[in-house]
């Protein structure tokens, strides 16, 4: 399914309204909608179902993913530069030339994702997050945290 652009941003809208907690909000639902070359830089789409969608050539730069579900999404040549992907499930996904360059990849699923020719530098990834077999995230480039150091408490003398 395709979306106009005023539509596609009414469903952003709606949403975000709906992980506010607000009235008239909405969970969006966008599984196998056609999404080619949208610019959706900086919307919270946490949790957001894309499953299956076409979301090639897109711009997702700096967008909240956390907990969306990309499984089998065609991300071709998208730009995910510095987007939130944490917990997001990228089952399968076609990453093919992908920009990721700074995206948090904590506790991701890329399991069978095709990483070929992505821009992996720099992002943050942890021991939850899983690469696809004999994927070599390292050298890629990424950074790999160790979120319980992160979350110690201070020492008080």
């Amino acid at each position: 399914m395709k979306f106009a652009y005023q539509e596609l941003q009414t469903i952003v809208v709606l949403h975000t309204k709906f992980l506010l907690g607000e009235k008239g909000g909405q969970k969006a639902d966008l599984k196998d909608a056609d999404l080619y070359g949208v610019d959706l830089a900086g919307a919270n789409l946490k949790d957001i179902n894309l499953a299956g969608a076409n979301l090639k050539r897109s711009v997702l730069m700096n967008a909240n993913l956390a907990g969306a579900n990309l499984a089998g999404a065609k991300l071709k040549h998208a730009i995910l530069e510095c987007a939130n992907l944490n917990g997001a499930c990228l089952i399968s996904a076609g990453l093919v030339g992908v920009n990721l360059e700074r995206a948090d990849l904590r506790g991701a699923d890329l399991t069978d994702a095709v990483l070929e020719n992505a821009d992996l530098l720099g992002a943050i990834c942890d021991d939850r997050t899983r690469w696809p077999a004999d994927f070599d995230h390292r050298a890629a480039g990424t950074i790999v945290i160790d979120d319980q150091k992160l979350t110690k408490k201070p020492v008080h003398i």
